[in-house]
Formats: C-alpha cells, structure tokens, sequence
C-alpha cells in the first residue's frame, strides 16, 4: 500500500531554502544513483572476495552475505587488509559513477542554486574521487568548486551517521550549523545532521521513501525534486545580480 504524502508547504520550502547560505548534499540519492550501472551488490561480493583470498574472511553473520559494501568496510580490522579494501571500495565507486544514473533534476537544482547565491558542497560517504569524476562528467564541478567532503580513507567510522564530512564541511567553508541545510535521502544523513546541528531536509524518490524518513524526526520531507527546483528558481530569480 503506497504512504500519503504530505510534503512541506511551497512557503516552508522557500524559507528553508532562502536561510540556507549553505547547502549540504549528500551525493548517492539526492545528486544521482551512483550504483544503477555498477550494483552496489556486485562490489560488496567483490570486497568478501578480496579479504577471503588473503585469509581475512568476515566471520560475522550479517556481513558474509552484506550487500551494501560500506558495511562491509566498517566491518572490524586493521592494517593492510582495512586499507586494500577502502581502495578497492574507492576504485569501484569511481567505475560506478561513469554509470550512475542522474537523480532527475537534480542538475538544475544546483545550478539555480549555485546562480542564487547558494554555497554547495557534497557530504557523503562515498570516496571523494568518485563525486569528483561525476560532477566533472556532468558538467556540476563548478558549481562545487572542489567544495567534496566525502568519506575519509583512515576511519570507515567517521562514515555517516558520524557527522564528521559535515563538521569538516563547515570548518573549510567558515560557515555555522544554522546557516546550513543538510539534504540527504537516508536515517544516516538524518543522524548526521543532527549530531552537526545542522537543519535537516529529506529527498525521497517515492511516497514510501518519505513517510520512512518522516518517521526519523519533526524534519520535512520532499519527494522528487520538482518542489526543490521551484523553489530555488524563485529564489535565484529574485537575488540581486552581482
């Protein structure tokens, strides 16, 4: 049975927007599908592949059979095993995004946004080379400006829901939490967000993704990104040329 959906009214979105001078995208979900060409399923096979070849098998239950291959890097190890494996996840994300799949409109939120005066910059945690080669290959690069905070090659612990990409955002960019707005498809971002202090905002690609994420907090909710788009082209259409 498919969720109602009531989504923030045009005014709120506005507001939220219009109070962002910072806008913090989580980069799988609300950017593109990073793994539509490449299944996430695929790599994480390769990743048990790659630790049972050198001995190092995953011993734990939920992981022998994991599909999603963040879990399996934040799978307990240590030394040469836990690096070869955060390179092979880096290398694979990379070679995924030459086929991720563009979250529709997506290109033009960030460009009205980026034309309205809004700082971008990615929160993710997916390696940072792989949201480079994308936003180089659909021509996004300059509306971040190399502004990528992706997952940190020394600790999968700081992965999302550690807030750690969104504190080092800030810290970079001088910006504070309430000038920001996290926008971000999962419990992870939501979690990040909040430990940050920074206001939360869900993308959803169906009803059943929202009323999931609006079970997360008091925080709104779109689905699709037709609301975002309109929102922000008033925005942009209405602040003053430089």
């Amino acid at each position: 049975m498919t969720s109602a959906y009531n989504g923030p009214t045009a005014s709120r979105l506005h507001a939220l927007l219009a109070g962002a001078d910072c806008l913090l995208l989580d980069f799988d979900g609300p950017v593109c599908r990073l793994f539509e060409g490449y299944p996430a399923h695929t790599i994480a096979a390769a990743m048990r592949a790659y630790l049972a070849e050198r001995g190092s098998p995953l011993t734990d239950p939920a992981l022998v059979t994991a599909t999603d291959p963040h879990a399996i890097l934040r799978a307990p190890m240590s030394g040469e095993p836990a690096a070869d494996l955060e390179l092979l996840l880096a290398e694979a994300e990379e070679i995924a995004a030459r086929s991720a799949e563009p979250t529709p409109l997506a290109d033009r939120f960030i460009r009205a946004a980026a034309a309205g005066g809004r700082l971008l910059a990615i929160t993710s945690n997916n390696a940072p080379a792989a949201v480079a080669a994308y936003l180089k290959e659909h021509g996004l690069d300059d509306c971040f400006e190399q502004r990528i905070f992706g997952r940190s090659a020394v600790d999968p612990a700081l992965m999302k829901p550690h807030p750690d990409c969104l504190l080092r955002a800030m810290d970079a960019l001088g910006v504070r939490p309430a000038d920001c707005l996290m926008i971000g498809d999962s419990a992870a971002d939501a979690a990040a967000a909040g430990a940050a202090g920074v206001p939360f905002l869900g993308y959803a690609r169906s009803t059943d993704q929202a009323a999931q994420l609006r079970t997360l907090g008091p925080h709104p909710v779109v689905v699709g990104m037709a609301d975002l788009v309109a929102a922000i082209e008033r925005i942009a259409a209405a602040a003053p040329e430089a």
